[in-house]
C-alpha cells in the first residue's frame, strides 16, 4: 500500500476511533472524516480513471502499457467529471509519464477517454500528488462544449466503456 494511502487509513482509523470512544478533539470530528474520506474517494477516482485511460489505449493501439502510479491528479466538475492525470505506466519495463482527461459520468455509467499521450520518462516527474481544481466557469463551459461535441459527433462508441 502507498505510503499516502496508509497514512490516510491511519488518519480514518484514528479519528473514527476517536469518535467512537467519545475522544473530542475540541471542534467537529466529523468534519475531519468528512475531510479524510472525501481525499481517500477521489485518490481512489483518480486510480480508476487513471486504469480505464491505460486500458483504453491499450485495446485501441494494441499495446501492452501496465499502469503503475498515478503522479498528479485534478478534478473538474462539468456534466459529471474530467480527470485530469499525470500518470505513470511501464512498457516492456521501461517506466513512462503519460498525461491523461478521463470525463466521466457514474449516473449514466460513462466513462470516455478526451486524450491520453506520452509524456516523457518517470525521471523527471515530481512526487504524487492528489489535487481537486476549480476553473473558472468560462472554462468549463468551454470544456464541456467539446466533450459534448466529441460524443455527438460519433466519437463516443470509440471512446466508451461500461464498467
Amino acid at each position: 500500500m502507498p505510503r499516502r494511502a496508509l497514512l490516510f487509513a491511519a488518519v480514518l482509523l484514528a479519528a473514527s476511533a476517536a469518535a467512537v470512544s467519545g475522544f473530542h478533539l475540541g471542534g467537529d470530528e466529523s468534519g475531519l472524516v468528512r475531510g479524510v474520506l472525501a481525499a481517500l474517494r477521489e485518490r481512489a477516482e483518480a486510480e480508476d480513471a487513471a486504469r480505464f485511460a491505460v486500458a483504453h489505449y491499450n485495446k485501441n493501439q494494441g499495446a501492452a502499457l501496465e499502469f503503475t502510479r498515478v503522479l498528479k491528479s485534478k478534478r473538474q466538475v462539468v456534466t459529471g467529471t474530467l480527470h485530469d492525470l499525470i500518470l505513470e505506466a511501464a512498457d516492456a519495463g521501461k517506466k513512462s509519464v503519460y498525461r491523461a482527461k478521463v470525463w466521466v459520468k457514474p449516473w449514466e455509467d460513462f466513462k470516455s477517454v478526451v486524450e491520453f499521450r506520452l509524456v516523457g520518462d518517470s525521471e523527471s516527474e515530481p512526487e504524487p500528488s492528489v489535487a481537486s481544481d476549480v476553473s473558472s466557469g468560462q472554462d468549463i463551459v468551454q470544456e464541456e462544449a467539446r466533450l459534448h461535441t466529441i460524443e455527438n459527433d460519433g466519437l463516443s462508441g470509440d471512446f466508451t466503456s461500461s464498467s
